[in-house]
């Protein structure tokens, strides 16, 4: 089956409003257990001010990287149209278990709940492009640090303190260019809400995600191999697919691509080097996580 059929049959589960800015999905919002849930310390008190703060951001982050992975099962074992440009076919059934186990039944991981999220830059690498980091992933004990940038990542989940009718929500909410969003016709950074960044982090814990390929254990790290691992044109049919099934934002623009292609409805174009990887967020260059 075409993608894009497969999509708007998948669509009658997912989607509301494709054409109405900012998207609110249909479906029942993912409940994350309480296990499965990052946890977050004193860095995000509850009564900081404007709200939505930097906490009702990154708890609806916490649901929408596993929203995304929930969109990547329904489609992936017949996804010949998005796949081909981030893996190679025979690696599907690992990437797929990669993603389920993630998933976990839309409760996410139970080791999700190991995590400690942060914004102290414990490592001083919050620099000029970075979104986030992540460390301690093979301990028990990981972190994950949230640096300043990253807050300008918008939403796909309700944001508490923000009606998506309110003015300025495509300031918070991400969205398709159609209703008035800004994700056009090509794969770009626009993909890369804060959902995304946690789930490109994810990725680096070895204890939970466990990949395997050629009967080998494989870290999921950035940069594999020494080729250049972050940004939409990396990652979309630049990588050599044998380091691309060891890099975290090739997993994050793959489960970003094929959500967005959903909800939009459409079917993206290559990114464009040097305008859909040039995000300002990060001073008009690729942000790093």
């Amino acid at each position: 089956m075409h993608f894009l059929q497969a999509a708007l049959l998948a669509s009658s589960l997912f989607v509301a409003h494709a054409s109405v800015l900012p998207i609110t999905p249909k479906h029942t919002p993912r409940t994350l257990s309480k296990r499965a849930e990052p946890n977050t310390g004193d860095d995000f008190p509850e009564d900081e001010t404007p709200v939505p703060n930097r906490l009702n951001k990154i708890e609806t982050a916490f649901k929408d990287a596993i929203e995304m992975t929930s969109v990547v099962l329904s489609l992936i074992e017949t996804d010949e149209t998005i796949y081909p440009h981030y893996f190679d076919s025979a690696d599907r059934e690992e990437i797929t278990r990669i993603f389920r186990d993630l998933n976990n039944n839309d409760e996410g991981h139970e080791m999700l709940g190991n995590f400690l999220v942060q914004t102290t830059d414990t490592d001083n690498l919050c620099g000029d492009q970075a979104l986030a980091y992540s460390g301690d992933f093979n301990t028990d004990q990981p972190f994950i640090v949230i640096c300043p940038r990253a807050f300008n990542k918008k939403a796909i989940g309700d944001l508490e303190g923000k009606d998506r009718g309110d003015e300025d929500a495509t300031d918070f909410y991400a969205g398709c260019a159609e209703g008035g969003g800004d994700i056009g016709d090509n794969v770009s950074f626009h993909f890369n809400t804060l959902g995304m960044t946690l789930l490109h982090e994810y990725m680096h814990y070895d204890l939970m995600i466990q990949a395997t390929f050629d009967g080998t254990a494989t870290s999921i790290i950035d940069d594999p191999d020494g080729n250049p691992g972050y940004g939409s044109v990396a990652v979309y049919d630049r990588l050599p697919k044998q380091s691309a099934r060891k890099n975290a934002d090739s997993y994050a623009y793959y489960a970003a691509e094929v959500y967005w292609s959903l909800i939009c409805q459409k079917e993206f174009q290559a990114p464009r080097e040097g305008v859909d990887d040039a995000d300002p967020d990060c001073g008009d260059q690729v942000c790093e996580t």
